[in-house]
């Protein structure tokens, strides 16, 4: 079970930093219409999200279903802590009550 919650932590930290990439590259102000979705950013991206996408399904055969959306549910957490390292974006204090809201979920899912 330690082995599903590890890998299920995993797949959420992956499709998160591959959310960053594509944000990066929407960010990036490309000379035509096909560099927006075949540059290295976008690509990299999508290889990542795939990646998450089979270790989830791996996953699936390793934990009860009921465990899955709490780990995935910790995505937002995530995403927002790689947008302050890697992009400086400063979190509003929405964002931030909306995260302790789905630890609080999260928690209470648990029991």
């Amino acid at each position: 079970m330690i082995i599903g919650w590890a890998l299920g932590l995993l797949s959420v930290l992956i499709a998160s930093f591959s959310q960053i990439l594509l944000k990066k590259a929407a960010q990036k102000e490309q000379k035509n219409f096909l560099q927006k979705f075949f540059n290295v950013w976008v690509i990299c991206g999508y290889i990542l999200l795939f990646g998450s996408l089979f270790i989830n399904t791996f996953v699936l055969r390793k934990l009860e279903l009921k465990f899955l959306p709490c780990i995935t549910a910790t995505s937002f957490f995530w995403v927002l802590l790689f947008s302050r390292i890697f992009l400086g974006e400063r979190p509003s204090k929405n964002k931030i009550i909306g995260i302790i809201m789905i630890f609080i979920g999260v928690i209470v899912c648990q029991f």
